[in-house]
């Protein structure tokens, strides 16, 4: 469990503390938002960025960051009360400054890519919610813009991974770059968006007029450019000009180690995965890995065997863990971790997050640092878009009932896909699951802020939406999926299972 320090205070005197540190903190980010959208606010942030490649200074002023760092994350609370999310924020921004340290110190993150691609974290940390977009969207419709756009340019992939969550396109189908890039300038337009993520099928088969997705990092330098793929496609060649853009970095796909890799990637899946991590190190681009956790690895994915390898011996930056979710081809509830190992994943990720200070994310488990669900374009969160135009609430939740091909051919914008049936009906259900300020994670039948997936925590609840705004399948299997009452009932259970197995554990953690 999560260790706990420092001076015990009351209720009144934390209260007063926390005001006043919101009011001292909310001057400084903005005079920072002013700051850094200056000439000589960005001369600063770049000199600051370069005493991190020296060694004698880096320490103090990591430590320094993180401190000032800590008042930040407390001020900025968003959702709940519980002094252990305020914790875990802490913990986790903890974290990311010791991967930066990491990184700075063996230089296998470029002097030039963090001075770039730092300075659009700052100032999309501190701009948000300056950034004049976002202040129309919310003037408009009384709740923030969505801060991401996932969108998979291609279904096709030279892998064929079986219970992929999201198969493989038939013909490969690629989504034209004119419209690709399109979407990208309308979610900066509309949203302010300042990340853009590519998925896929594996993002760098995609070619349409001449063109791959490094082409649409290069005309969008003011964006932060998150590439999932399984990097057998990366050579020195693609990680110098990732080099060059600097804002793009790629979050490459592992099971866990060559066993276990090879056996669902296929042989020598592995060790291309390592020429990739290699040629990107080289070239200073920051590199990340995703693993799918299923019930069969869970264990391997957090063991320190693992972690050493990856972030000690190879120096990985961050990593996302995707817990396994019966999408897409040959889906298998059978594959999900058990409640039981899902409750041992949140314990085992929150004592590497602290120990180790790795940023080791868990999209279902760290739902208390993202507020719960963060799908179907809901304020902050994310919206999905695959090759063929299909707007979804998530890569996880193959169904929808708008076209951003159709949309455009019509007049409309991405606004108009964000107020589709479907996803309205989502972020109402998101609304009612999770209090603004509640501090209680898992009270009720699925929980609140770590039990807020409609499809693995309520899935009758999200079947129910689906059949209400009659969204369609846009997935190889997902159609039988919802018809399937068996299927139904197997994912209903385990939402119920995982809340009957957690809930003293959670509320005694959360309140």
């Amino acid at each position: 469990m999560m260790v706990r320090y420092g001076v015990p205070r009351g209720p009144a005197v934390e209260g007063e503390l926390v005001r006043l540190t919101s009011r001292f903190t909310s001057r400084l980010t903005a005079l920072v938002s002013w700051l850094l959208d200056t000439r000589t606010g960005e001369k600063l942030f770049r000199r600051a960025v370069g005493l991190l490649y020296l060694d004698y200074v880096r320490r103090p002023l990591v430590w320094t960051v993180g401190r000032i760092a800590e008042e930040f994350v407390r001020s900025g609370r968003h959702h709940g009360k519980s002094p252990r999310i305020d914790r875990e924020r802490m913990l986790f921004a903890q974290s990311v400054l010791a991967a930066v340290d990491r990184v700075a110190e063996r230089r296998t993150m470029s002097r030039d890519y963090l001075e770039h691609a730092g300075l659009l974290w700052a100032r999309a940390l501190v701009n948000s919610e300056q950034d004049a977009a976002r202040t129309r969207f919310r003037a408009e419709r009384e709740v923030g813009s969505p801060w991401v756009l996932v969108i998979a340019p291609t279904g096709a992939c030279n892998l064929e991974c079986p219970s992929c969550y999201s198969g493989r396109s038939a013909g490969g189908h690629m989504m034209p770059f004119s419209e690709l890039d399109r979407i990208v300038t309308e979610a900066k337009a509309l949203w302010g968006i300042r990340v853009v993520v590519f998925t896929g099928g594996e993002p760098f088969m995609y070619r349409s007029e001449g063109k791959g997705i490094l082409d649409l990092a290069d005309r969008h330098r003011d964006l932060l450019c998150l590439i999932f793929s399984n990097g057998t496609l990366i050579d020195r060649d693609v990680a110098r000009r990732m080099a060059t853009t600097g804002t793009s970095t790629v979050a490459l796909s592992v099971e866990g180690l060559r066993e276990q890799t090879d056996a669902r990637r296929g042989a020598g899946a592995f060790d291309r995965t390592l020429h990739a991590m290699s040629v990107l190190n080289d070239a200073g681009v920051p590199v990340g890995i995703s693993m799918t956790a299923t019930r069969e690895n869970c264990r391997d994915v957090f063991s320190d065997e693992l972690l050493d390898f990856f972030f000690t011996r190879n120096s990985i930056f961050y990593g996302f863990v995707f817990q396994y979710m019966p999408e897409g081809s040959d889906p298998d509830p059978s594959l999900m971790p058990t409640p039981e190992q899902r409750l041992w994943m949140w314990e085992r990720s929150w004592e590497v997050i602290e120990k180790r200070r790795i940023p080791l994310f868990d999209f279902w488990n760290h739902g208390t640092l993202i507020g719960g669900c963060i799908a179907a374009g809901r304020e902050g969160g994310y919206l999905y878009i695959d090759w063929d135009g299909n707007v979804l609430p998530c890569v996880f939740a193959p169904y929808s009932d708008t076209n951003i091909h159709e949309i455009h051919a019509a007049g409309g914008t991405l606004n108009d896909a964000w107020a589709s049936p479907f996803l309205s009906e989502i972020r109402a259900w998101q609304g009612k699951r999770v209090e603004e300020e509640g501090a209680v994670v898992c009270s009720t039948a699925g929980g609140q802020l770590v039990c807020t997936c409609p499809v693995r925590d309520h899935y009758a609840d999200f079947r129910d939406m689906v059949l209400k705004t009659d969204a369609q399948p846009a997935g190889p299997s997902a159609g039988s999926c919802i018809s399937n009452n068996g299927f139904v009932r197997q994912m209903t259970q385990y939402g119920q299972d995982f809340v009957r197995v957690s809930r003293d554990v959670l509320d005694k953690e959360y309140t």
